[in-house]
């Protein structure tokens, strides 16, 4: 008598059991993943996906840098001369620059070339400015600076707006824009990318500041021209980002043609094809497509641009930030990424540009976790069903293969991030139940199996 072992797999209950725990476990993964707070981990895996997948850097995106060559020429940034600047962009504006971006905080007077700068900017027309938001910032301010936030009305986002409550809201007088002259000659003004997220990694760019117009009161009397406030106090607003202004001036549109539904995108309407569509979360934070590590744009030297090394030419057509890179510098603002080491702000301000540019938006998908995680759980308890012991440790370890092997092809080809972590959870969690079952009770049995014919060796058998 031949004894065999017949595995669980065959029996329907089985099946029936591992398929269903296999979904349900998806789904409640799904739920308790969409309801809690993020976890420091996935986003660490979706960092080793982003740096699996690096891009070239557009070449109609480059970066005067502030550098340690122009800090041992010029001195600390901050120290520079407004009329130094003032050359700077002068030379970037004379190559024939799209669009010139000013990645640095000119929030304060001073007696060194403010009005050269103000010029240059004036007679161009097409630079981009950033400020800061400090929700620190000291409750005196001077009638300049009144006179600087009644400016930044001509860029805040008034109308087409749709805001979720759970906006933060931005107290309109914490931010600080470049001063009166700049704010009101230049082309646009945004907050500076710089919001990190729990674990100091910079992710996301804010792309508007949920606030409401309200002018505090000035120290001191104010005197001469002033521009007209057009918005109302209590007025609701939303103020841009830095990328989000720079990228409105590279499509050639003002604020007039964004629509911002909070929760869901931010569109530039118009006649733009294909359209520009930013998926952003609830707190309006687009994710930003890193292209690479620090230092994978076209960079050129401020010192080489004003030696003469660099020719104003190789700036033509081209979207040019001119920022700090120098290593210590406090202008640099460097901030960790996704990739090793710290890229300063300027580029990550490129980063988030070309986003805009090559319509490189991917989303975290918070609001589809659940249908996500059913069809991973679908197919899990549809392979898992039909194998048990060893066979179905292979089979899980062939899903968790394809589901990283899927993570990254949607991200680097279709710009989708995938919940990658929660997948790995389902996966393992149908696993664990089928060996449940197979070491508990559903474990092999053993069957007695029909004799089997053996004939006898060929030396044996005779013929007539």
């Amino acid at each position: 008598m031949i004894i065999q072992k017949v595995g669980p797999e065959r029996l329907l209950s089985y099946r029936a059991i591992v398929f269903l725990a296999a979904v349900f476990l998806a789904i409640a993964i799904g739920i308790l993943t969409e309801h809690s707070q993020r976890a420091p981990i996935e986003s660490k895996a979706e960092d080793a996906i982003v740096r699996m997948a690096p891009r070239a850097a557009r070449a109609d995106v480059v970066i005067v840098a502030m550098d340690d060559a122009s800090v041992t020429k010029y001195g600390p940034i901050k120290s520079w001369p407004r009329s130094l600047l003032a050359q700077g962009l002068s030379k970037i504006e004379s190559g024939g620059a799209k669009v010139a971006v000013v990645d640095l905080a000119l929030d304060k007077r001073t007696q060194t070339g403010d009005s050269e700068l103000w010029r240059t900017m004036a007679n161009n027309r097409n630079v981009v400015l950033g400020m800061s938001y400090d929700a620190n910032r000291p409750q005196t301010y001077t009638p300049d600076d009144i006179r600087s936030l009644v400016f930044l009305e001509k860029y805040a986002i008034a109308d087409k707006l749709t805001l979720d409550k759970r906006n933060q809201v931005f107290p309109y007088q914490m931010f600080e824009p470049p001063v009166s002259d700049f704010t009101g000659s230049s082309r646009g003004v945004g907050v500076f990318v710089r919001e990190t997220e729990p674990d100091d990694v910079l992710r996301s760019a804010r792309l508007f500041y949920r606030s409401t117009v309200t002018y505090p009161p000035a120290t001191a009397a104010i005197r001469g021209k002033f521009p007209t406030s057009k918005l109302a106090d209590g007025a609701p607003v939303a103020l841009p980002n830095l990328s989000l202004v720079t990228a409105l001036r590279v499509y050639d549109l003002d604020k007039d043609f964004v629509q911002v539904a909070s929760g869901n995108t931010v569109k530039f309407i118009g006649s733009i094809n294909p359209p520009v569509a930013a998926p952003i979360d609830d707190q309006g934070r687009m994710m930003i497509r890193y292209y690479g590590p620090p230092g994978h744009y076209i960079t050129y030297s401020f010192a080489d641009l004003m030696s003469g090394k660099i020719k104003p030419d190789v700036f033509k057509g081209k979207v040019v930030f001119l920022g700090a890179t120098a290593a210590g510098d406090p202008a640099t603002d460097a901030r960790a990424t996704p990739f090793p080491g710290l890229m300063p702000r300027v580029e990550v301000t490129a980063n988030a540009v070309s986003t805009f540019m090559d319509r490189s938006f991917f989303s975290r998908n918070e609001h589809r976790i659940v249908p996500i995680l059913i069809m991973l759980g679908l197919v899990t308890g549809a392979a898992l069903m039909f194998f048990s012991g060893v066979r179905s440790l292979v089979i899980t370890l062939v899903l968790l293969i394809a589901w990283f092997a899927l993570s990254y092809a949607l991200y680097a080809f279709n710009h989708v991030m995938l919940p990658i972590l929660p997948g790995v959870a389902a996966i393992l969690a149908a696993y664990v139940i089928s060996m449940l079952l197979f070491l508990g009770p559903m474990r092999p049995v053993a069957l007695e199996a029909p004799p089997m014919y053996i004939p006898p060796p060929s030396d044996k058998v005779h013929t007539a």
